[in-house]
Protein backbone atom coordinates (compact mmCIF):
# COMPACT_ATOMS: atom_id res chain seq x y z
CA UNK A 1 0.00 0.00 0.00
CA UNK A 2 1.61 3.64 -0.96
CA UNK A 3 1.81 5.86 2.01
CA UNK A 4 2.26 8.97 0.00
CA UNK A 5 2.87 10.48 -3.12
CA UNK A 6 4.52 13.74 -3.56
CA UNK A 7 5.60 16.16 -6.58
CA UNK A 8 8.15 18.49 -6.46
CA UNK A 9 10.74 20.63 -8.96
CA UNK A 10 13.98 20.55 -9.79
CA UNK A 11 14.77 23.58 -7.02
CA UNK A 12 12.68 21.49 -4.20
CA UNK A 13 9.33 23.19 -4.23
CA UNK A 14 5.88 21.49 -3.26
CA UNK A 15 4.07 21.12 -6.09
CA UNK A 16 1.52 18.21 -4.59
CA UNK A 17 1.17 16.06 -1.64
CA UNK A 18 -1.21 12.97 -0.82
CA UNK A 19 -0.79 11.20 2.67
CA UNK A 20 -2.82 8.01 3.15
CA UNK A 21 -1.30 7.18 6.22
CA UNK A 22 -1.64 9.60 9.36
CA UNK A 23 1.18 11.53 10.23
CA UNK A 24 1.97 14.77 12.78
CA UNK A 25 2.65 18.20 10.71
CA UNK A 26 6.04 17.87 11.71
CA UNK A 27 6.94 14.34 10.88
CA UNK A 28 5.27 15.37 7.33
CA UNK A 29 7.65 18.55 7.22
CA UNK A 30 10.83 16.31 8.00
CA UNK A 31 9.70 13.49 5.57
CA UNK A 32 9.55 16.54 3.06
CA UNK A 33 12.82 18.13 3.72
CA UNK A 34 14.68 14.32 4.13
CA UNK A 35 13.34 12.92 0.80
CA UNK A 36 13.57 16.03 -1.96
CA UNK A 37 17.03 16.21 -0.51
CA UNK A 38 17.44 12.85 -1.45
CA UNK A 39 16.39 12.54 -4.78
CA UNK A 40 17.33 15.71 -6.10
CA UNK A 41 20.95 15.11 -4.87
CA UNK A 42 20.83 11.20 -6.72
CA UNK A 43 21.89 11.28 -10.29
CA UNK A 44 19.96 10.94 -13.13
CA UNK A 45 21.52 7.05 -14.33
CA UNK A 46 20.99 6.08 -10.16
CA UNK A 47 18.26 3.78 -9.40
CA UNK A 48 14.96 5.21 -8.76
CA UNK A 49 14.14 3.07 -5.82
CA UNK A 50 15.63 3.76 -2.25
CA UNK A 51 14.91 1.85 0.96
CA UNK A 52 14.31 4.66 3.46
CA UNK A 53 14.04 4.29 7.11
CA UNK A 54 10.89 1.75 7.23
CA UNK A 55 9.73 1.77 3.72
CA UNK A 56 10.69 1.68 0.03
CA UNK A 57 10.43 5.15 -2.14
CA UNK A 58 10.37 5.23 -5.75
CA UNK A 59 10.56 8.12 -8.11
CA UNK A 60 10.18 9.20 -11.12
CA UNK A 61 11.31 12.34 -12.67
CA UNK A 62 8.65 13.74 -15.53
CA UNK A 63 10.90 16.35 -18.16
CA UNK A 64 8.59 18.57 -20.29
CA UNK A 65 9.16 21.51 -22.50
CA UNK A 66 7.32 24.28 -22.08
CA UNK A 67 6.69 27.09 -24.78
CA UNK A 68 5.86 30.62 -23.25
CA UNK A 69 5.83 33.88 -25.08
CA UNK A 70 8.91 32.97 -27.79
CA UNK A 71 10.87 31.30 -24.62
CA UNK A 72 11.40 27.73 -24.54
CA UNK A 73 11.13 26.51 -20.63
CA UNK A 74 13.11 22.99 -19.74
CA UNK A 75 11.73 21.96 -16.10
CA UNK A 76 11.05 19.10 -14.45
CA UNK A 77 8.64 17.50 -11.39
CA UNK A 78 9.69 14.27 -9.69
CA UNK A 79 6.92 12.30 -8.35
CA UNK A 80 7.95 10.81 -5.60
CA UNK A 81 5.69 7.63 -4.02
CA UNK A 82 6.47 5.83 -0.31
CA UNK A 83 5.32 2.19 -0.29
CA UNK A 84 5.65 -1.13 2.84
CA UNK A 85 8.65 -3.00 2.21
CA UNK A 86 6.85 -5.75 0.90
CA UNK A 87 5.32 -3.65 -2.26
CA UNK A 88 6.46 -4.37 -5.89
CA UNK A 89 8.48 -1.21 -7.15
CA UNK A 90 7.84 -1.96 -10.63
CA UNK A 91 4.44 -1.49 -9.92
CA UNK A 92 4.80 1.54 -7.49
CA UNK A 93 6.62 3.16 -11.08
CA UNK A 94 3.93 1.89 -12.85
CA UNK A 95 1.56 3.77 -10.61
CA UNK A 96 3.70 6.42 -10.91
CA UNK A 97 3.84 6.33 -14.96
CA UNK A 98 0.15 5.96 -14.68
CA UNK A 99 -0.69 9.10 -12.97
CA UNK A 100 1.60 10.70 -15.72
CA UNK A 101 -0.36 9.91 -18.72
CA UNK A 102 -3.61 10.36 -16.68
CA UNK A 103 -2.32 14.39 -16.51
CA UNK A 104 -0.52 14.42 -19.55
CA UNK A 105 -4.04 13.58 -21.31
CA UNK A 106 -6.05 15.55 -19.15
CA UNK A 107 -3.92 18.74 -19.36
CA UNK A 108 -2.62 17.86 -23.17
CA UNK A 109 1.31 17.37 -21.80
CA UNK A 110 0.81 18.58 -17.78
CA UNK A 111 3.62 20.43 -17.30
CA UNK A 112 4.87 22.51 -13.65
CA UNK A 113 2.49 25.10 -14.36
CA UNK A 114 -0.75 23.01 -14.61
CA UNK A 115 -0.02 21.55 -11.14
CA UNK A 116 0.40 25.07 -9.78
CA UNK A 117 -2.40 26.58 -11.62
CA UNK A 118 -4.72 23.73 -11.55
CA UNK A 119 -4.01 22.29 -8.38
CA UNK A 120 -7.58 20.67 -7.64
CA UNK A 121 -7.79 19.07 -11.07
CA UNK A 122 -4.24 17.32 -10.18
CA UNK A 123 -5.83 16.17 -6.99
CA UNK A 124 -8.94 15.13 -8.50
CA UNK A 125 -7.27 12.99 -11.29
CA UNK A 126 -5.19 11.01 -8.54
CA UNK A 127 -8.18 10.86 -6.53
CA UNK A 128 -10.05 9.24 -9.43
CA UNK A 129 -7.05 7.08 -10.22
CA UNK A 130 -6.46 6.18 -6.34
CA UNK A 131 -7.99 5.47 -3.27
CA UNK A 132 -6.99 4.85 0.20
CA UNK A 133 -3.15 4.06 -1.04
CA UNK A 134 -4.34 1.80 -3.50
CA UNK A 135 -4.99 1.94 -7.38
CA UNK A 136 -8.83 2.01 -7.64
CA UNK A 137 -8.73 2.78 -11.40
CA UNK A 138 -6.77 1.40 -13.40
CA UNK A 139 -8.45 2.24 -17.60
CA UNK A 140 -7.20 5.66 -18.50
CA UNK A 141 -10.45 6.14 -21.08
CA UNK A 142 -12.84 5.54 -17.76
CA UNK A 143 -10.95 7.98 -15.02
CA UNK A 144 -10.42 10.59 -17.70
CA UNK A 145 -14.35 10.13 -18.68
CA UNK A 146 -15.24 10.09 -14.95
CA UNK A 147 -12.93 13.41 -14.67
CA UNK A 148 -14.63 14.87 -17.97
CA UNK A 149 -18.18 14.45 -16.21
CA UNK A 150 -17.27 16.00 -13.30
CA UNK A 151 -15.67 18.92 -14.71
CA UNK A 152 -19.37 19.73 -16.63
CA UNK A 153 -21.24 19.01 -13.83
CA UNK A 154 -18.88 21.41 -11.81
CA UNK A 155 -19.40 23.94 -14.94
CA UNK A 156 -23.48 23.63 -14.92
CA UNK A 157 -23.71 23.98 -11.13
CA UNK A 158 -21.37 27.58 -11.89
CA UNK A 159 -24.17 28.18 -14.83
CA UNK A 160 -26.66 27.78 -12.85
CA UNK A 161 -25.16 29.69 -9.71
CA UNK A 162 -24.70 32.40 -11.90
CA UNK A 163 -28.61 32.13 -13.25
CA UNK A 164 -29.78 31.97 -10.03
CA UNK A 165 -27.95 34.99 -8.73
CA UNK A 166 -28.90 37.30 -11.72
CA UNK A 167 -31.74 37.22 -13.60
CA UNK A 168 -30.78 39.17 -16.58
CA UNK A 169 -28.06 37.09 -17.29
CA UNK A 170 -31.05 34.26 -18.45
CA UNK A 171 -32.44 36.65 -20.67
CA UNK A 172 -29.17 36.89 -22.45
CA UNK A 173 -28.26 32.41 -22.52
CA UNK A 174 -31.66 32.34 -24.29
Amino acid sequence: MMQFLILFSRQGKLRLQKWYISYSEKEKRKILRDLTTIVLSRKPKMCSFIEWKDLKVVYRRHVHFCFIIDVFSYASLYFCAAVEPQDNELLTLEIIHRYVELLDKYFGSVCELDIIFHFEKAYYVLDEFMLGGEVQETGKESALNDIDMQDLIQEMSFLHGIIDFNPLIFVFLR
